[in-house]
């Protein structure tokens, strides 16, 4: 088996870190706090399903700062041509997945849960030897160096040997016999307190035989009883046939009663409806009467009415004329004010229209501008243009004279700066008279351009004057043009309004043509009152004639409907009385057959059986109340019998058990560990004790003594001597701990392993016989191991492994 690489993503300090292993021996090296342990801690985690709590007591902190999640990924050889990747998340959800290569792709192989992978992965790494991958790594496999050599320093002798018995798997044993000692015990009380328990059962049991033969006399009276409540039943039923044709003849005998009385009721209020209707009859033939003797009133009366009706309406159309003719005159007088108002108005406005236009002209005329000052206001840029030309001279001539005062100042007297030899350009001047010579020439010039300059600058002055000035002039000409331009405006407007007088004098007229038509009208109506008070009067005249006519009217008009509802009620009566006679005679019939002595005896002897029938009733339900809660005791005690029969199973069960636990513990875990204990200790010893040598090279033998101390024997003087514990130095501790851990890793078979500083507390001889004793490991030589290792990881800063690995990985 070979770990060929792994890759680790936000795991502690490693972002993103791959790494590739060889077969052999791999050394981790690097600076303190760069990660190494994270490594073999990453590999215990992904390979052996190591909880990330045993690492850093958080999972979170084994997850780099920052990030939510970390994955390992390690791909691993089984024999020559078998791969595998197992890869596992930190953090929430986490995934352990194991994938076989096929083709040169990973195949993720599909397991139910955690427990399948890892049984899994104890088949791949031969270590299907009943303990979890997690103890065995966190144990033997690759415990960091302090984690396995703690148990070595315990004092205490019963702590050290529960260590390595757990560190060897066979604490299990010794544990069962320490767990099991209370057990016997236990089985004796539960026994003790079954037997307590059977004896109140079998007294409540007792009482069985009496309540069981209570149950067969309660389930006698009860078929007795209910058969004697059928019977009564019967005769019951039998009673309550012959009262139900009983009651039929007496409701007969009741209902014909009430209608007879009914009928005789209903006559004498058919005699009283009768003579009411005749007085009806009476008083509509007298509103009959009074009727025909006012009907020549009445539309006399009513011919009147229509002609008032029809003059009212001729009133109305007089009022409403009346009406139109005040709001025509109301109209005329208020388009008549309009008008004048509205001519004044135009000619106000017109007025004043004028004078401002004359006031807009005088303006004008006193802001028309001087002609030499528009001139002067033209020549404006021309002079600003002829000023800058001035200037650009005079800064021409300023730097032409400092040119020749830095030249005169070279010059000095008269030798070339260059060439270091005489000028000859001023070969025949001194240089003081050259240019003393252009400086007044300069000066003269300068003196003319700045008195140019000057006269420039002022006409410049007056012509900005003049321009400002032309402006302000502008801006009130303007200003003006804007005056103009809303009088054209106002006057434009006081136009149209002078052109609609006309149509307001049209308006006029018309309003005082329909006014005249209006007034002819009205004249139609002038004798209208007259002609109403003549109808009026007529109309009083045959007022009492109508009024008669209106208040008989209804009444002589229901004076045939009055006499067909009187014959319908005289013939109502007399079937009523027909009715009568036979109901009568029905009666008679009818009572003959009903005697009401008899009848009361059958009710009476109805009422004692019905009471009969109840009293069984309830007594059958007593009794079956009973012969339940009988049966349900009965129950309860068979209950019993049998829980005590199960009780006196359980009792002679337990007694088995105690036996074979005094057996078990006694002659089987008494003996297990201590066996166990020695043979692991024996084989691991002869191993540990020829690594030992070649690690110390001296003739010591090496020995795991009782309860897994530690002794170191060798020969003084001719005679054995034993030293263990505080005896022993640093040194020798610490080689007798690496030589148990490798032969310990011999016996449980493991293929690699990993070794966290392995040669602490070693001088120097000792780590470099450390080195080669993993050397020897590793490729089988000497006498040091009956196994062939795949690999060993180790951590160290020491040189003495640089000679003897296959590969050393220093972390940046």
């Amino acid at each position: 088996m070979q770990i060929l690489s792994i890759h680790l993503k936000n795991i502690k300090s490693h972002r993103d870190t791959e790494l590739s292993f060889s077969p052999g021996i791999n050394v981790l090296s690097g600076p303190n706090g760069i990660g190494k342990s994270t490594i073999f801690e990453a590999i215990g985690y992904a390979l052996f399903g190591v909880d990330a709590q045993s690492f850093v007591g958080n999972v979170e902190r084994f997850i780099t700062i920052g990030a939510k999640r970390g994955d390992i990924s390690l791909v691993f050889q089984i024999g020559d041509e078998e791969k595998f990747r197992v890869s596992r998340t930190v953090g929430t959800p986490s995934k352990w997945l194991l994938a076989k290569e096929v083709s040169g792709d990973f195949e993720v192989e599909e397991h139910k849960d955690a427990k399948e992978t890892e049984a899994r992965l104890k088949e791949l790494l031969g270590l299907n030897n009943g303990r979890s991958l997690s103890e065995q790594f966190t144990l033997v496999i690759g415990p960091f160096q302090n984690e396995f050599l703690g148990p070595f320093v315990i004092k205490q002798a019963t702590k050290r040997r529960d260590e390595f018995d757990a560190i060897l798997g066979i604490d299990t044993w010794r544990k069962t016999f320490n767990e099991t000692r209370h057990l016997a015990s236990a089985i004796k009380s539960k026994v003790e307190s079954l037997q307590s328990a059977i004896g109140p059962l079998k007294d409540q049991a007792a009482a069985l035989p009496e309540i069981r033969e209570t149950h067969k006399g309660a389930k006698q009276e009860l078929e007795n009883t209910d058969k004697e409540l059928k019977e009564k039943g019967r005769e019951l039923k039998t009673l309550e046939g012959q009262l139900v044709e009983v009651d039929k003849r007496e409701q007969s005998v009741k209902t014909l009663a009430v209608e007879i009385e009914k009928l005789k009721e209903r006559i004498d209020n058919g005699k009283e409806k009768i003579a009411s209707q005749k007085t009806l009859i009476g008083e509509a033939e007298k509103a009959q009467k009074i009727v025909t003797e006012n009907t020549a009133g009445k539309q006399a009366f009513e011919l009147a009415d229509e002609q008032l009706a029809g003059l009212r309406g001729q009133v109305r159309l007089q009022r409403q004329l009346e009406q139109d003719v005040a709001t025509l005159d109301k109209q005329v007088s208020t388009l008549t004010e309009r008008y004048d108002s509205e001519v004044r108005a135009i000619e106000q406005i017109s007025k004043e229209l004028d004078n401002e236009e004359q006031e807009l002209i005088k303006r004008r005329q006193e802001l028309a501008a001087d002609k030499s000052l528009l001139q002067l206001v033209g020549r404006l840029p021309e002079i600003r243009e002829s000023i800058n030309t001035v200037r650009a001279k005079v800064g021409t001539l300023d730097g032409r004279r400092a040119g020749l005062e830095e030249g005169c100042e070279k010059l000095a007297e008269g030798i070339c700066p260059f060439f270091q030899e005489p000028c000859q350009n001023i070969a025949e001047k001194p240089p003081g008279d050259v240019f003393t010579e252009k400086y007044d020439e300069l000066q003269v010039e300068r003196e003319l351009v700045s008195a140019e300059l000057t006269r420039l600058e002022k006409e410049e002055g007056e012509a900005l004057a003049a321009s400002n000035q032309a402006k302000a002039f502008e801006g009130q000409i303007k200003g003006l043009d804007e005056q103009a331009e809303k009088l054209a405006g106002k006057r434009k407007i006081n136009e149209d309004r002078s052109a609609g007088l006309g149509e307001l004098r049209q308006k006029q007229t018309e309003a005082k043509r329909r006014l005249e038509e209006k007034l002819q009208a009205l004249k139609v109506y002038s004798s209208l009152q007259s002609d109403i008070e003549r109808a009026e009067a007529k109309q009083k005249n045959h007022q009492v004639a109508r009024d008669l006519y209106v208040a008989n009217q209804v009444q002589a008009a229901k004076l045939e409907g009055l006499r067909t509802e009187l014959q319908k009620f005289e013939d109502f009566l007399e079937k009523l009385q027909n009715d009568l006679t036979g109901k009568e005679n029905e009666l008679s019939a009818v009572g003959k057959e009903y005697d009401a002595d008899q009848h009361q005896k059958l009710r009476a002897q109805k009422d004692e059986l019905g009471r009969e029938v109840g009293a069984l009733e309830q007594k059958v339900e007593g009794l079956k109340r009973d012969v339940e809660r009988l049966a349900g005791e009965i129950e309860k005690l068979m209950q019993i019998e049998g829980e005590i029969k199960t009780k006196q199973v359980q009792i002679k069960t337990y007694g088995e058990k105690e036996e074979l636990v005094k057996f078990l513990r006694n002659r089987v875990f008494k003996k297990v560990s201590e066996n166990l204990s020695e043979r692991f200790r024996d084989e691991i010893s002869h191993r540990a004790n020829r690594i030992y040598r070649i690690i110390a090279e001296v003739d010591e033998e090496l020995a795991w003594g009782d309860n897994y101390q530690i002794v170191l024997r060798d020969m003084v003087e001719d005679e054995l001597r034993e030293r263990a514990d505080d005896q022993l130095s640093g040194g020798q501790t610490m080689s007798a701990v690496v030589a148990l851990r490798l032969a310990m890793l011999q016996t449980i078979g493991a293929r690699i392993a990993f070794f966290d500083e392995p040669t602490s507390n070693l001088d120097a001889a000792r780590r470099e016989n450390l080195a080669h004793a993993f050397r020897a490991i590793d490729v089988g030589k000497e006498e040091v191991t009956e196994h062939w290792y795949d690999q060993l990881f180790l951590i160290s800063h020491d040189v003495a492994f640089t000679e003897v690995t296959d590969q050393i990985l220093t972390l940046e």
